[in-house]
This record gives structure tokens, C-alpha cells and sequence, in this order.
């Protein structure tokens, strides 16, 4: 059963990072993989349900721990979305993000919260045809539903064919048109020697 859940993920295209701020303590290494970020041997401990989430969005990136936009519409052009959530107060909780679609489970990723503030994004790849509503629901250690935001994947506009031909105006008919032999409009004068050329 775990085979299945990991090759789905990795078909679906499903990646993940997870980073912390521990009160000015350096932040663990950027987009680090949640099993290398966890240590060898630890399980996932049950903790009491607490705490919350300050942020949560979708973003086209994540850029230095943060969202770099706040989506609620997205083109099928766009072919991978970003969901961001900041924990405060989930310390040694396993959080999920679980990503839903027409009704059914698409991804589930989860994090081991480390520290009292904690980010963490998820990823999706997205096939065009996959428009509709998007949700993405967090759950806490019990497993409980603590957040949900959903996006919009909509048919991107068709690419406008070329206009036709018109006949093209002189587009400077305002302006004075050179004269060939001074380089000069008509009615101009040279600059005398020594001004401004």
C-alpha cells in the first residue's frame, strides 16, 4: 500500500519543501527534502491537536521561505502550483497537506513540524485538462481538518491570431517628417555650430 501511495506521488509529480524560523535560530536548509529533514530512526510522534495556521495560499513560487503571490485563479498554461502554510505552535506534530480535485485525493504530503513556526509548502503538477476547483486541506496530528483553500484551474485564453493587414497610417503624422538632404523637419533649422548636436 505504501508502494502505491509513493509511485502516485512521484507520477503525479508531487514534490515538497520544508524549511523552520526557530526564534532567530538559523533556518534549516532550504527546500530540504522531509525525509532527509527528519532523523534517522524517529517516528512521527501523535501530539495533542494544537496550535494553528497563521498562512496558508497558493503561490506560483516560493522564493527565500515565502510566497511570492496569492492565487486564487489559475490558467492551464501554468502547469505547477505551490501551497504554503505557516504553522505556529504544531511543534512535533505530523501535519498533511492533502490535495484534492473532482472530488478525490490527488496528493497527500506530510511534514514533521519542527519548531514553534514553522513553514512548509507542497507542490502540484497539474495536466491542462485538469480544470475545476482545487483544494488543499491541512490536517493536524488527530488528522483533523484545521484549514482548507482552494484555486480555480481554468482554460487559459486562446492565443489571438495575428490581426489582418490594414493599410498602415503614417503613424508620426504629428510630427514633422525629416528632410533627406538636412536630416532636418521642414521649417527647422540646423543648430548653429556649437549648440547642443
Amino acid at each position: 500500500m505504501m508502494m502505491r501511495v509513493l509511485m502516485l506521488a512521484l507520477l503525479l509529480g508531487l514534490t515538497q519543501a520544508v524549511w523552520a524560523d526557530n526564534h532567530g535560530e538559523a533556518p534549516m536548509a532550504e527546500e530540504t527534502d522531509v525525509e532527509a529533514a527528519a532523523e534517522p530512526g524517529a517516528e512521527p510522534t501523535m501530539a495533542a491537536s494544537t496550535g494553528s495556521v497563521a498562512r496558508a495560499q497558493f503561490t506560483s513560487a516560493v522564493d527565500n521561505r515565502e510566497p511570492v503571490d496569492d492565487l486564487g485563479r489559475v490558467e492551464n498554461d501554468i502547469r505547477m502550483v505551490y501551497f504554503f502554510t505557516e504553522l505556529m505552535d504544531m511543534d512535533g506534530q505530523t501535519v498533511i497537506h492533502r490535495w484534492r480535485y473532482d472530488g478525490n485525493v490527488m496528493a497527500e504530503v506530510d511534514f514533521a513540524v519542527g519548531g514553534p513556526r514553522w513553514r512548509v509548502s507542497s507542490s502540484k503538477n497539474l495536466l491542462p485538462e485538469w480544470t475545476g476547483t482545487w483544494e488543499v486541506d491541512v490536517l493536524n496530528a488527530n488528522g483533523e481538518v484545521v484549514e482548507t483553500r482552494s484555486f480555480d484551474y481554468v482554460e487559459a485564453p486562446a492565443a489571438s491570431a495575428p490581426a489582418e493587414s490594414a493599410p498602415v497610417e503614417d503613424a508620426a503624422s504629428d510630427q514633422p517628417v525629416p528632410d533627406a538632404s538636412t536630416g532636418s523637419a521642414p521649417g527647422e533649422t540646423e543648430p548653429a555650430a556649437g549648440e547642443g548636436q
